[in-house]
């Protein structure tokens, strides 16, 4: 088969049928555009992207529960500080662990043009090894300033500009925040609400607000429960194994020695970062990968089964339409194979335009709708009150293209061989007689 021959046999076919060639290519447009948005909306929030690039190897213990058999009351909640110093500080399972507390702040800015809304965390410094933000200006805050309770601030480019000009001006200097003042020490570069587990305008050592890590247990489980989520780096999946074996028996060991009745359950944390995207849930407990992943094939397959079906009709009616040509291609000694390679390298390349179409107008889709896509698969109490933004690394990530590429073939193989196949069988006599 020549290239250059088969291209010219392509332009001349679709010339002479322009609707059938601009279905073709819609239809496969349609299901790339929509099976495209699927693929970016979930890479970006499963894929390494800044500064989430650990995605792979972090865990989260995000809630808790304390239950009394006596009483049968219950109490739920994110994490507090007496657990997270007796069940995680300290295994020797983890690579290392920092703690998460979101919220919402005001800035007064020096020129008193206004409250400046901005997102907060409260954190460790090891917040700052297990996401990579990368500091443009000045160096997070340390350990000495975490256990002083020093108010030392990490904040990003976007306020370091709007109150200083740049990150330079901003390092060193004080500032407001909900009426309190705090020192920058450092200027990350800006995080994306997409990551949204990690996103944040000022980071503040957690300690500002408790004054101290060595809250403790005072006979009473519910003392476990608190405000913070727990992020956690394990080296890999059979480490991560290993501590959720040994947090399962410290808590064994805890609600057997407890008297009063209180029992801690922790729904088989740590959970994954992955499981905690397609599930949207905080806790592992019963989750199954499998189940989550099922809704997920079966709408995959409907984006590609359904076109594949529309297409193949079409080419089966355009393969009826050139039965002529093929009986006089046979009769002069062309094969089945020849034939069958010429008409699927066909329908290949208008596969691919269509492709492009289809992932061009994904990447509309995706910009101008972005707030809405890429918040579909958050939990609403979990989203960041900040537009989201698209990145070339989202974009015009490989594994994107390789997912186009492999779903354009797959199309093309669905919808172009069975009917090909089933109009090369037909005798030649009969191709020849089919415009008599």
């Amino acid at each position: 088969m020549q290239l250059k021959s088969s291209l010219k046999q392509l332009l001349v076919e679709s010339r002479a049928n322009p609707g059938f060639t601009s279905l073709y290519i819609g239809g496969v447009a349609f299901a790339v555009a929509f099976t495209m948005i699927f693929a970016i909306i979930y890479y970006v929030h499963l894929a390494p992207l800044y500064p989430e690039y650990n995605r792979s190897t972090t865990y989260y213990i995000s809630n808790l529960t304390v239950r009394n058999d006596k009483t049968n009351s219950m109490g739920q909640s994110s994490v507090g500080l007496p657990f997270i110093r007796e069940f995680v500080k300290n295994s020797e399972n983890i690579e290392y662990s920092t703690i998460v507390y979101q919220k919402q702040g005001f800035i007064q800015p020096p020129d008193q043009s206004g409250d400046i809304v901005v997102n907060i965390i409260d954190t460790n410094p090891d917040f700052f090894k297990l996401y990579s933000y990368e500091f443009v200006a000045g160096r997070p805050f340390n350990e000495a300033e975490t256990e002083s309770a020093i108010n030392s601030i990490v904040v990003d480019t976007s306020v370091a500009n709007r109150l200083f000009g740049s990150p330079e001006q901003a390092v060193g200097k004080e500032i407001s925040i909900t009426y309190k003042p705090y020192r920058i020490v450092g200027i990350v570069r800006d995080g994306n609400p997409v990551a949204y587990l990690s996103y944040a305008n000022v980071f503040c050592p957690y300690t500002i607000r408790t004054k101290s890590d060595n809250a403790s247990l005072k006979g009473d489980k519910r003392d476990y429960l608190g405000d913070y989520s727990v992020p956690i780096k394990f080296k890999d999946r059979r480490q991560a194994e290993r501590f959720r074996a040994e947090l399962t028996e410290k808590v064994r060991r805890a609600n057997a020695a407890d008297s009063t009745g209180q029992r801690l359950k922790i729904q088989s944390a740590p959970i994954s970062h992955t499981m905690r995207i397609l599930s949207q849930r905080t806790n592992g407990d019963d989750l199954s990968m499998t189940e989550y992943l099922k809704p997920l094939l079966i709408t995959l397959l409907v984006l590609l089964i359904i076109p594949a079906i529309n297409i193949s009709g079409m080419i089966g009616g355009q393969m009826d339409r050139r039965l002529a040509e093929i009986g006089v291609r046979r009769s002069f000694g062309a094969t089945r194979g020849h034939l069958t390679r010429q008409v699927m390298f066909e329908n290949l390349i208008l596969t691919l335009f269509g492709g492009l179409v289809g992932f061009i107008i994904a990447w509309l889709i995706i910009v101008f709708g972005r707030n809405m896509l890429l918040k579909l698969i958050i939990p609403t109490w979990e989203c960041i009150d900040a537009p989201a933004e698209i990145s070339a690394e989202m974009m015009f990530a490989p594994l994107i293209f390789i997912a186009a590429l492999l779903l354009c073939l797959l199309l093309n193989l669905l919808s172009a061989y069975i009917p090909v196949r089933l109009s090369l069988r037909r005798p030649i006599i009969s191709s020849l007689n089919s415009k008599r």
